[in-house]
């Protein structure tokens, strides 16, 4: 904004300084509640989330895309308090739900009739729709719990509700409404495609001019096996988001080569296959979050009826693959986990469907074995001599069982436990 110069009269300059305060005022009034602070950033080594007080930030993701769409405020709030219990500490929704039709025709309607637009018009948002997402956009935020929230969708480009033309106006508002909340990471869902980069770009526009850079951005594109490193130096992309919608080492490999990319940047395997859909089971489903995981990045869980059944949460919310997630954060909490490096070469003998990781600082070595085959283990890559203490977890209940006392340096054989489906190898220095 320019001002007007005024002759140097002394109404002239009283008129100069009433203007500079009317400009000045509204500044002074919101810098109490000025954007620009989150629950989450980035470290500063560009690897991974840390939390307000620069304290490494775990994402353990969930994927409850209708929160907004069909759940009353307090049925949102039971789910996420469960969820909360469980260790998920990032949520992932669309502004809109997904696949209204399809949801119409299971008889799932949105609560109370109210769509997140009016006639299907990004710039006519419901009010009464968004103070119930208000709400439970505060409750995520009492709990300590992000909330991933997807602008638009990929159908909503290619049916003409989301354009060039109106996706920066959207995006603005709605990065407007929830600038000063602190839990907020914004999504998009276009197709992995260059020919989706002018209505991405146009939405981060207007996150931008919304929110002016208060939360992290990512993607996630849609269908999979896709990835947001086709748009990975772009500026405003926080950390890669991808989606495999496989159980297979896939949820290994793609992630381990967006670890890979420069400039560094976390990463998000944000949807695998959900369990219990397509005969998906816990198994595959924590599988392919540890594989994740020991490539680097950071895993987001799904059921089947988080867009199937959505409002019958009570039924599934405490399924094992649920419970397993748990197993998952509760083990990489209590390791240093932000020291990890993907390494496979710690294995003498790699088999498929292994995967293996060290510290940074030589204090462990941490493995993921799907196979009930004998392993041999590289110890020089715990840094030092004397002793360190091995131990099998199993992932689909917690147990561990000690399997020793073993020197150091050389190489050790392990044999994992029959009974157990796959197991988790950790092999530490104890504290002195």
């Amino acid at each position: 904004m320019t001002l007007k110069r005024f002759h140097s009269s002394g109404t002239g300059n009283i008129k100069l300084v009433f203007s500079i305060i009317l400009l000045i005022l509204p500044c002074l009034q919101c810098s109490s509640q000025s954007p620009g602070s989150s629950f989450i950033n980035i470290s500063k080594d560009g690897r991974y989330f840390i939390d307000e007080n620069d304290k490494p930030f775990f994402w353990q993701g969930d994927t409850e895309w209708e929160l907004f769409h069909l759940f009353t405020v307090p049925e949102a709030k039971g789910l996420l308090l469960e969820r909360k219990n469980q260790g998920f500490n990032v949520i992932q929704v669309m502004v809109t739900g997904v696949y209204p039709e399809w949801g119409q025709m299971q008889g799932m309607k949105p609560w109370e009739g109210m769509q997140a637009w009016l006639d299907n018009n990004p710039l006519t948002p419901d009010e009464t729709y968004f103070k119930r997402a208000d709400s439970i956009v505060a409750i995520a935020g009492e709990y300590g719990m992000m909330i991933a929230m997807g602008v638009y969708h990929a159908r909503d480009n290619d049916e003409g509700r989301i354009n060039t033309q109106n996706a920066k106006a959207w995006a603005k508002w709605l990065a407007n409404r929830y600038k000063y909340s602190k839990n907020i990471i914004w999504s998009m869902y276009p197709h992995a495609d260059p020919s989706s980069c002018p209505v991405v770009r146009a939405t981060v526009q207007g996150i931008l001019e919304g929110d002016g850079g208060t939360h992290l951005i990512t993607m996630h594109p849609d269908p999979s096996p896709t990835s947001s490193s086709f748009m990975h130096t772009e500026f405003w992309l926080s950390f890669n988001t991808l989606q495999t919608w496989s159980t297979d080492l896939m949820n290994y490999d793609m992630v381990i080569a967006d670890y890979k990319r420069i400039p560094v940047k976390p990463v998000v395997d944000g949807e695998a296959r959900y369990e219990d859909e397509d005969g998906t089971t816990p198994f595959e489903v924590r599988r392919a979050g540890y594989w994740a995981c020991l490539a680097g990045g950071f895993y987001s869980y799904g059921h089947g009826n988080n867009w199937k059944s959505p409002l019958t949460w009570r039924n599934w919310y405490n399924s094992p693959g649920a419970r397993q997630m748990t197993i998952l954060g509760n083990l990489f909490r209590s390791i240093e986990w932000w020291e990890l490096i993907p390494d496979q070469s710690v294995f003498v003998n790699w088999i498929y469907g292994n995967v293996a990781a060290r510290s940074k600082d030589g204090d462990w070595i941490l493995a993921y074995l799907t196979k009930k085959d004998t392993v041999s283990i590289k110890m020089d890559y715990i840094i030092g001599s004397g002793t360190v203490t091995g131990w099998w977890i199993d992932p689909s209940s917690g147990d561990r069982k000690k399997i020793g006392i073993f020197n150091l340096p050389g190489k050790q054989d392990f044999i994992p436990p029959a009974e157990w489906q796959d197991v988790i190898l950790l092999i530490k220095k104890e504290p002195k």
